[in-house]
């Protein structure tokens, strides 16, 4: 089988399991995002007590964002009066977690896996909460407006709808094919050995690798978990993936940049250094204590250890993929119409991009931030 037949056989593997979910992961981000008005949540998130904390880690999980979403709106709540502690907890939720990913890291990764991403992820953004309200002061407040949402149910289903259908999918669906197609090339180009040697080994300096990897990178979740999963694949030590999920999407150089000038040097430090020791705490937790009885070195997984260990068992035997001819009958039938929706969703996404690299070649200044939390 030549390269190109493997990589496209990956591919298709990698969008029949992804497209169900990832269509019903729409469905529940629009119907959370246009029943939950953003202007209140700065109200919910107000007090330095721990309520408010939670409350914001788990808005962050519920809200469709990604890193570069979640920075101005965390900002914009911080100015709206919510605590230094909320604030910190929304943005290390917001990026990581949402519906989307959490069905796909079910799907793709399997539930052992996606319980600890998604405690993990919680508890690391209560803990630098806490220390937050308790080392940081709050900016003055803005006085945010009233909004009092008149339509009838019927009409905001259908702004739900058209938000999904016209906005949050075509944006998402050309990152997750790309994030889809890197991970096919992963599995039909790179060599095996290579992966088992390097991440393979459940070692701390295999989760310093990573998150080193992770933090200054850009990266956004749902795209990433395919990639993640055709590594482990692969041979990558479970630990390793779940602490470049924890750290890589969170955040990237840039918008660490952007945290430091709005709300301070401080608030950015335990921001980063709260990320840091999330992963690689969850990255031993996996390691060393849920699949510790597995060996990922110096061999890539066989097919009946990953299904036994830490992905579903449903994927295919193999590694390495298979035939295009073979890959298309292992496809349920059920699961060819939400395909053809991803592909629409993607035609629409890439015309989108088109016209915006097209509005962009002529550049903008960059908006002006002061320093909040100190």
């Amino acid at each position: 089988m030549d390269l190109l037949e493997r990589f496209g056989a990956a591919l298709l593997q990698s969008l029949a399991q992804s497209a169900p979910w990832l269509v019903l992961g729409y469905v529940l981000a629009a119907i959370i995002r246009e029943w939950v008005p953003t202007n209140l949540l700065a109200r919910w998130f107000a007090g330095r007590g721990m309520a408010p904390v939670g409350r914001a880690a788990l808005t962050g999980a519920l809200l469709p964002m990604c890193s570069c979403t979640v920075v101005p709106v965390g900002i914009g709540l911080a100015r709206a009066g919510a605590s230094p502690g909320a604030v910190l907890a929304f943005l290390m939720t917001g990026p990581a977690l949402s519906p989307v990913a959490i069905l796909l890291f079910i799907t793709l990764l399997g539930p052992t896996i996606a319980a600890l991403l998604v405690g993990s992820c919680i508890a690391g953004a209560l803990a630098v909460g806490w220390i937050a309200n308790r080392t940081l002061k709050a900016v003055p407040a803005e006085v945010l407006p009233e909004e009092h949402d008149q339509r009838a149910w019927g009409q905001r289903l259908r702004s739900a709808a058209h938000w999904a259908g016209r906005d949050l999918a075509p944006e998402i669906s050309v990152d997750l094919v790309i994030g889809l197609a890197i991970a096919a090339a992963v599995l039909a180009l790179l060599p095996m050995d290579l992966i088992g040697s390097w991440l393979g080994t459940q070692k701390f300096l295999t989760l310093v690798y990573v998150v080193i990897l992770g933090i200054p990178m850009y990266t956004c979740t749902v795209p990433s978990i395919p990639v993640v999963q055709s590594l482990l694949l692969a041979g990558m030590s479970p630990g390793a993936g779940v602490a470049f999920l924890l750290a890589g999407p969170a955040t990237n150089l840039g918008e660490l940049l952007v945290l430091r000038r709005a709300l301070g040097t401080k608030a950015t430090a335990l921001f980063g250094g709260g990320l840091v020791v999330g992963a690689m705490a969850a990255g031993l937790i996996a390691d060393h204590l849920l699949f510790a009885h597995y060996s990922y070195h110096p061999s890539p997984l066989s097919g009946p250890l990953a299904q036994g260990c830490c992905l579903p068992s449903y994927l295919p035997i193999n590694a390495r993929p298979i035939s295009i001819e073979a890959a298309i009958a292992t496809v349920p039938v059920w699961h060819w119409p939400f395909m053809v929706l991803m592909m629409v969703a993607l035609g629409f996404g890439l015309v989108r991009r088109w016209r915006q690299w097209c509005d962009r070649r002529g550049g903008k200044p960059a908006a002006h931030l002061t320093p909040g939390f100190s």
